[in-house]
């Protein structure tokens, strides 16, 4: 006569109208169930056919529910298996997959690949059909308040004449009115950390500071820098930013947790390289935008390539040794948010 074989299992018990867990041991024998706690019978005899085992990943506790709604959990998981094996009930599908070492790679290999895939393409396309979905007044909001901001502490009124200012005004005004967009010009003296600068508000103000207005010989080539900003309000690249830095963000912490601590910054590093990339992409299409307009006004694309190689030498013969680095040479060039001039020249010639 062979002798019964007797489980016990201690973990918590959880009753079908309480969350409360309840110190607790699960004792098998004879195929069917008890949980016992002290001297209190708290659910059973049950037959151990008509429970349902949680499957089982790596080291995590198992969950044995009842047909009442009721739960024991438990860290027993070597016990538990020995009794879905003399049942002749088989693993679940995760910890099969989670065992083989093969599976687990092909696993890793199809999340890096699909996590890249999904920040490189899915975020700035689901960006970009978001932000043209959204009314025009969506970006104006953005921009709200941030030539306030800047005004506050890198820019200044402007020093440029009232008669140089308003003849840069009429020289600007067919351009943008072929734009067909709401373009607001303000010209500003920029503190040395912008220097010869411009730049596009997604409300569609365009900043042209002193700096950049005295570094230009002709009037075509503050046209073309005229022509890239319009390109980056006509693509909404401000709000398409916006969006793309709330997803990156938001996945950034979903994936490494706590991003204040150090371990989480390091981590975030690639999602801060990949932003830098969208801003490059950004600059291109802006470039594109720019050629096709100076094109039609009959401006030579090229005006906008020699504005860039001035600002180019420009920084080049700063006083700030940091900001004098070559910027065509190792990896500060990544780090830009900008492409380098070269490749930029190299576009704008083959237009």
């Amino acid at each position: 006569m062979n002798a019964t074989v007797v489980y016990e299992l201690a973990g918590s018990y959880f009753g079908g109208t309480s969350s409360r867990p309840v110190p607790a041991k699960l004792v098998v024998a004879d195929d069917r169930l008890r949980v016992i706690a002290g001297d209190d019978l708290l659910a059973g005899p049950l037959p151990l056919a008509e429970i349902v085992v949680s499957s089982r990943l790596g080291n995590t506790p198992r969950m044995l529910r009842f047909a009442d709604g009721a739960s024991f959990e438990t860290a027993g998981n070597a016990t538990v298996d020995r009794l879905l094996a003399g049942q002749g009930r088989r693993h679940g599908l995760v910890h099969r997959l989670e065992s083989s070492l093969r599976y687990v790679l092909v696993g890793l290999l199809v999340t890096i690949a699909f996590v890249w895939g999904g920040v490189r393409y899915g975020i700035p396309a689901l960006a970009e059909a978001t932000a043209f979905a959204l009314p025009e007044a969506a970006s104006r909001q953005i921009g709200e308040g941030v030539l306030e901001l800047l005004d506050d502490d890198l820019l200044f009124p402007s020093e440029l004449t009232a008669e140089e200012q308003a003849r840069l005004r009429q020289r600007f005004v067919p351009m943008i009115a072929a734009s067909g967009l709401p373009i607001r010009l303000e010209f500003r003296k920029a503190a040395r950390e912008l220097g010869a600068n411009a730049f596009a508000l997604p409300s569609g103000t365009v900043v042209f500071t002193d700096q950049l207005v005295k570094l230009a010989e002709h009037d075509e080539e503050l046209l073309g820098v005229l022509a890239h900003e319009i390109g980056h309000i006509d693509r909404r690249h401000g709000l398409r930013q916006v969006l793309q830095s709330s997803a990156l963000g938001l996945l950034t912490m979903t994936v490494t947790g706590d991003v204040s601590s150090v371990s989480s910054l390091i981590a975030a590093i690639p999602a801060i390289l990949t932003q830098l990339g969208y801003s490059r992409d950004f600059e291109y299409e802006a470039d594109d935008f720019a050629a096709e307009l100076m094109a039609n006004h009959r401006i030579d694309a090229a005006q906008l390539g020699t504005m860039l190689m001035r600002l180019e030498d420009a920084l080049r013969k700063c006083p700030e040794v940091e900001r004098c680095a070559d910027p065509e040479r190792g990896w500060t060039t990544y780090l830009s948010t900008h492409p380098p001039t070269t490749e930029r020249l190299q576009r704008l010639t083959k237009r």
